[in-house]
């Protein structure tokens, strides 16, 4: 399993996320659930066009670091 840090690419897998669904994007910013619940932990992904929503760990795909995101020059 990988660790969802700050900086890291990720993908958005199918699930819940619909319209988000294979967008590309990088994690600005992680925040722990109150009680410590690992599956819990929000992960901040911000994508091409500035647009930032919250994901949860199981909706995330780690991108190799020399994959770039889709739209992105």
């Amino acid at each position: 399993m990988h660790d969802f840090k700050v900086g890291v690419r990720v993908s958005i897998l199918p699930g819940v996320a619909t319209p988000f669904v294979g967008m590309d994007g990088t994690i600005c910013e992680v925040r722990q659930h109150d009680e410590g619940i690992e599956s819990m932990t929000r992960h901040f992904v911000v994508f091409s066009r500035k647009e930032k929503r919250a994901f949860y760990r199981m909706e995330l795909l780690h991108l190799p670091t020399n994959v770039k995101a889709a739209g992105t020059s």
